[in-house]
């Protein structure tokens, strides 16, 4: 979530937190006040190193790792989104297994016991007045590295010191983790929508990569897990094999104990040779191949750093895996799609993005869809209805995934003429489902509209997207009113906006 989506979706008291994050020169504004405020700052607002200063936290040191903590989980989280109790269990879930590792007693056995040693020396002595700098943590973090040490051992050996996650390996509070939260709100890293449904917390995508630096990862674990995943089993072998870690078990196995290992994914890669790091490359679509061996490890690490997660349940149909990348199938997003599974060639995304739209239309909006014979014909097409006509007009859809802006090529004109006209019952609205409109598409629009008497429209799969969540969170009762579509030319956000509180 961006943050001008982010931001649609707060009220005044969490809208005004972001703003004084960055300024205090305004008096107190209005919601729309300050989601203007906040749009014309976003620059300023999600600058890398205004991000960097927050996040530098110079306090007692349980208060440092609660944040961290925190941080992390917001970055294994799907699109970096979670409600407070969500946040809360998978902070103290993940205090809780450090603890459970502490316990343990050769948890550390495959670790060289003399760095283990210099680094527990180390904290015992920075542990004294319970404050650790900025400067001192930063100076443990390079010591921690020079040993050859992950911050997992960093945190076991601070829980057997009995000094984690706080004093006496006490669990953080909801509380605490509520104090951090509105903490991480004050500092512009983390947007509570609480108009949203769940309340969620969010950290936008502008702010992410800024995150991940201070915090000093490479990959979030999803990401990490696909990552691995992509690595042949002999590979996952050498590299427990380099750490003196057992190499038995399953590829599942194996990836587990490379993630506990705490190893970075640079250090992994750095494992491979050259040759099979050219051959990985060349399995990752877009991934470049040419260069130094550390340029690929760069590529590689990127490549799985910019891929979106979505949290789809096991459970759901395949309409409903497809509908929660429909952007991503506009825009034929091979990487992302490929990675997540949602595809496995190319030809999969015609099919998936019509089959998200399909959902969208039936399943999120509630409206049913008409069956059509033959195989001349749009992608969808619903009766229009609702209360303000009783007529059997209908809306017509089709589905165009494109890779750039869309520009309503001729083809497409003639075909949509096609269409309208074969068609059995009166067409009042034909909507063309693109990646991203592109303003030339117009003058097809109108020539369209104007051939076969109807309204046409061309709208950006995310923007209807948006429609459908949007729609019920303000009017959760009643039946959607396809008039919202019903217009021509391009829907764009702004435009859905002004129709659905007309149609509301």
């Amino acid at each position: 979530m961006k943050v001008a989506d982010a931001i649609k979706q707060m009220s005044k008291l969490p809208l005004q937190r972001i703003v004084d994050s960055f300024t205090k020169d305004f008096p107190k504004p209005d919601e729309d006040q300050a989601r203007a405020i906040i749009l014309r700052n976003v620059e300023d607002l999600t600058d890398p190193e205004r991000i960097t200063t927050v996040l530098r936290f110079d306090g007692p040191f349980s208060e440092q790792i609660r944040q961290t903590c925190m941080l992390e989980a917001f970055v294994n989280r799907p699109d970096w989104s979670a409600s407070e109790q969500d946040i809360v269990e998978s902070l103290r879930q993940l205090e809780q297994s450090v603890l459970d590792a502490a316990a343990v007693e050769d948890s550390l056995r495959y670790e060289d016991p003399q760095h283990v040693e210099i680094l527990r020396d180390v904290l015992v002595a920075a542990l004294e007045d319970d404050h650790i700098s900025v400067a001192e943590l930063k100076l443990l973090h390079a010591l921690r590295d020079s040993l050859g040490l992950s911050e997992g051992v960093l945190r076991i050996v601070l829980a057997q010191l009995e000094h984690f996650p706080q004093p006496g390996n006490i669990l953080n509070t909801p509380s605490q983790c509520r104090e951090v939260l509105n903490k991480l709100q004050r500092g512009g890293i983390v947007f509570h929508c609480n108009k949203a449904d769940g309340s969620p917390y969010v950290i936008p995508e502008e702010i992410r990569a800024s995150v991940m630096n201070a915090l000093g990862l490479e990959l979030g674990l999803h990401a990490w897990e696909l990552l691995l995943d992509a690595l042949t089993v002999s590979q996952l072998k050498l590299v427990l094999t380099k750490k003196k870690l057992p190499t038995s078990g399953t590829k599942p196995e194996l990836t587990s104990r490379v993630i506990s290992s705490g190893l970075r994914p640079s250090r992994v890669l750095g494992v491979l040779s050259s040759r099979e790091l050219y051959k990985l490359c060349s399995s990752l679509p877009g991934v470049s191949v040419g260069g130094t061996k550390a340029q690929r490890i760069q590529r590689i690490i990127g490549y799985f750093a910019n891929l979106i997660t979505k949290e789809v349940s096991d459970e759901a149909s395949p309409g409903e895996r497809y509908y929660k990348y429909l952007p991503e199938l506009a825009r034929r997003d091979r990487e992302n799609l490929l990675a997540n599974q949602i595809i496995t060639k190319d030809i999969d995304i015609e099919r998936g993005f019509e089959a998200a739209t399909r959902f969208l239309f039936e399943s999120r909006l509630g409206v049913e869809l008409m069956e059509m014979s033959g195989s001349e014909h749009p992608d969808g097409c619903v009766r229009m209805g609702g209360r303000r006509r009783t007529s059997g007009d209908v809306l017509m859809w089709d589905n165009k995934s494109t890779e750039s802006a869309y520009s309503f090529p001729p083809s497409h004109l003639r075909q949509f003429k096609r269409y309208i006209r074969d068609a059995t019952d009166p067409v009042e609205c034909f909507l063309v489902v693109v990646a991203k409109p592109d303003d030339s598409a117009m003058e097809r629009v109108w020539q369209l509209a104007a051939q076969c008497d109807t309204n046409v429209a061309v709208i950006a799969a995310e923007d209807l997207g948006w429609v459908a969540e949007e729609w019920w969170s303000r009017n959760p009762d009643g039946r959607f009113d396809l008039e919202v579509l019903n217009m021509t030319g391009i829907l764009s956000r702004p435009i859905l906006e002004q129709r659905m509180k007309l149609f509301l």
